[in-house]
């Protein structure tokens, strides 16, 4: 059957056709017994590329503010910023020099924690383990060397454990826990790459 109507009747309207001679608002109007009402108001919403708050230029994230004022806005029911009473302090963990977040720690040892946890290490364990290792690797008897690509900062020696029985054994540097874990403590294939090297090393030219 031909469509009568490619467009809405009602005037000025111009919306495309659903049923009736109407489009789809007008026609759930008639559907509601509701006379149409007249002209469609179309939503125009206006996005402002930086956050409205005063002193602001960071990109909007939603409702005209940036990720930290709509998160405050979220929270708190307003973006208006208290002063600390209190100086913030030091996180707990080693030479971490971050503001306690929550628990003595920084928001990213406190996020860690909840993995050491499941090793049935707590960040108060985990201190005095590095305090017994002289705060470095309990095989290369190195500190960390890499740092963690988001912060900048040098990572936290990995707490190793058996992933067999799920025992902790040490704290190790990326390197040394790396290596274990390409390894997978197969103590057969650490031999024999030892044996490797000595056989390499005894023949190597000397110079």
């Amino acid at each position: 059957m031909r469509k009568q109507h490619d467009t809405c009747t009602y005037e000025n309207c111009g919306r495309p056709h659903k049923a009736r001679g109407y489009c789809q608002t007008h026609y759930t109007q008639l559907k509601r017994n509701i006379l149409p009402v007249g002209p469609i108001k179309t939503r125009v919403s206006v996005k402002p590329d930086e956050c409205v708050e005063d002193g602001c230029h960071d990109p909007v994230k939603a409702k005209g503010l940036c990720k930290m004022h709509y998160q405050r806005t979220l929270r708190h029911g307003h973006t208006r910023y208290t002063d600390r009473k209190k100086a913030p302090r030091d996180c707990m963990i080693g030479s971490c020099d971050s503001h306690v977040y929550a628990r003595d720690l920084c928001h990213a040892h406190y996020l860690k924690q909840r993995k050491w946890q499941s090793f049935g290490v707590d960040a108060g364990r985990y201190q005095e383990m590095l305090a017994e290792q002289n705060g470095v690797c309990a095989i290369c008897s190195q500190p960390e060397k890499h740092s963690d690509s988001q912060s900048g900062k040098l990572k936290d020696l990995a707490v190793d454990h058996d992933h067999k029985t799920g025992v902790v054994r040490a704290l190790l540097c990326s390197a040394c826990n790396t290596a274990l874990g390409l390894f997978n403590d197969d103590t057969a294939l650490l031999d024999a790459a030892k044996a490797y090297l000595q056989q390499h090393l005894a023949t190597a030219p000397q110079t």
